[in-house]
């Protein structure tokens, strides 16, 4: 009979799991921007909807990276309700970060 020891708690550092983590957050991105109206010129809906999905992407990426890193360090044993609450603050998080973002660099045309 074999010995078999788990260390798998030796490997868990900063970045676990953060391959998963960025499929799912790119594909959440990539959704959730996708389906945005285009309200303003249809003309360039393809353009508009290219930009809505490297949007999407790069929102994807940012989540992905807080929320890897949140889950590594605040949620270690992997409490279902944490980790919920986890995504939602992450989620919330970088879109402060976007919206302020676009807010400071007057990417938002004022009508």
């Amino acid at each position: 009979m074999q010995n078999i020891t788990n260390y798998s708690h030796l490997t868990q550092g900063l970045w676990y799991r953060w391959r998963g983590y960025t499929v799912r957050w790119l594909l959440f991105g990539l959704v959730v921007n996708l389906f945005q109206p285009i309200v303003d010129n249809l003309d360039h809906l393809w353009v508009q909807k290219l930009n809505q999905g490297m949007a999407g992407l790069a929102l994807g990426s940012v989540c992905a990276v807080l929320f890897t890193i949140a889950q590594n360090t605040l949620n270690r044993s992997r409490i279902k309700w944490k980790s919920w609450l986890l995504v939602f603050l992450t989620w919330l998080s970088a879109k402060v970060i976007f919206v302020t973002t676009i807010a400071l660099s007057g990417g938002v045309a004022s009508r």
